[in-house]
């Protein structure tokens, strides 16, 4: 999701009365009280998509002079959108719309409005999608669905609506919430929001219903039939966040190279005699080459296999006759343990470790005398 904030003035003389709207895709996001001058930030993620925005104000009264609005400030990610110009904008309602040194200006007359309207474009996706969906059924405009990320409104809704939300957040630690609030009076429809399918990460959310959850509010969301169901009475608000920690992720390593040792009775080998070519193991580790100190450490490989091979004089080819079992040992060190059936003489132990960009391919002779 991408960041979008707008720094505004409302500016009413004494004796007027006037009030600010931002509507993102048809939806208000933001009203102030009318006839109360001020200003502040407003803040909002957005999903990737397109979305159309609104700058509204509505005159009452004008008996003290004309009330108008100054966005001063308007950023979505990394686009300016004042300094995109008046072509940006498009004007509906009486009134005018300008820009003025750096800001963008609305003005309008006594009973009318003025919008300024203008399309924020598609953004480019994070790593961390997020999904769900929900419904809401309130008093439209009064009481509402909201859905808040790390304290930020992404989506608010009311009436009888329902859809799905798909989104995008960067790789780190973020907190979902979803809001149910109702204003001091008036309940209209089944009075409630639902929330369905919540997916962070490819991870269902919602599996074990609420136990993963924070809930709160006047009134504690319930869970069922697969949905957080949000209700509350008059003047009350019911919610339910979760957090997301990701997974940290193992430094990458500067590797400039990778060996794998053999290990018999706690010794290093090269090599091993056997009595039979039945059962048997060999021990080994993963090391890697470190370029700064100089050394070779041990290292957790990605993948480690083995295999049996016989090597034929004739043709210069090793043939596989058997895989061998891998068992990693909480000590550090891969057991290769050895089932199969062969003539004795001579064969090796294939050993293949994955480390980062590097695959190493290792080879142990082993001498079986007797075959069982």
């Amino acid at each position: 999701m991408t960041l979008f904030e707008v720094d505004w003035e409302l500016i009413i003389p004494s004796g007027s009365e006037a009030y600010f709207t931002i509507f993102i895709d048809g939806e208000i996001y933001f009203q102030t009280q009318n006839g109360v001058e001020e200003s502040s930030t407003f803040i909002t993620l957005l999903s990737e998509e397109e979305h159309i925005v609104d700058f509204g104000l509505y005159t009452d009264r004008e008996d003290g002079g004309t009330p108008y609005v100054k966005i001063n400030r308007a950023i979505y990610g990394d686009l300016d959108i004042v300094a995109q110009g008046i072509e940006f904008w498009e004007k509906s309602g009486t009134g005018s719309i300008e820009i003025i040194e750096n800001y963008l200006k609305l003005l309008t007359t006594r009973f009318n409005k003025i919008e300024a309207i203008g399309t924020l474009p598609v953004s480019e996706p994070k790593e961390l999608q997020i999904s769900f969906d929900w419904e809401v059924s309130s008093e439209f405009d009064y009481d509402f669905f909201e859905v808040y990320v790390d304290g930020m409104l992404i989506l608010r809704r009311s009436g009888i609506d329902y859809g799905t939300f798909v989104g995008t957040l960067t790789n780190e630690q973020h907190t979902l919430r979803f809001v149910y609030v109702k204003d001091s009076s008036v309940s209209e429809n089944n009075d409630l929001a639902k929330v369905s399918n919540v997916l962070v990460g490819g991870e269902n959310w919602l599996l074990d219903g609420l136990t993963s959850w924070t809930t709160g509010g006047d009134v504690n969301p319930t869970f069922e039939e697969g949905q957080i169901v949000l209700a509350c009475d008059d003047d009350q608000s019911s919610w339910a966040e979760r957090t997301y920690v990701p997974v940290p992720q193992e430094p990458e390593l500067d590797i400039a190279n990778v060996r794998i040792k053999y290990f018999q009775d706690g010794r290093q080998v090269s090599q091993v005699s056997i009595e039979a070519l039945d059962t048997f193991f060999v021990d080994s580790t993963v090391e890697v080459f470190d370029p700064d100190s100089e050394g070779w450490s041990s290292v957790v490989p990605s993948q480690v296999f083995g295999e049996i091979e016989r090597y034929d004089d004739e043709s210069g080819v090793f043939d596989k006759i058997a895989n061998s079992f891998v068992f990693e040992h909480p000590d550090g060190y891969y057991r290769l343990l050895q089932k199969c059936n062969a003539p004795p003489g001579t064969y090796y132990l294939k050993t293949t470790a994955r480390v980062g960009d590097i695959t190493q391919i290792e080879r142990l002779k082993i001498k079986a005398k007797v075959n069982i």
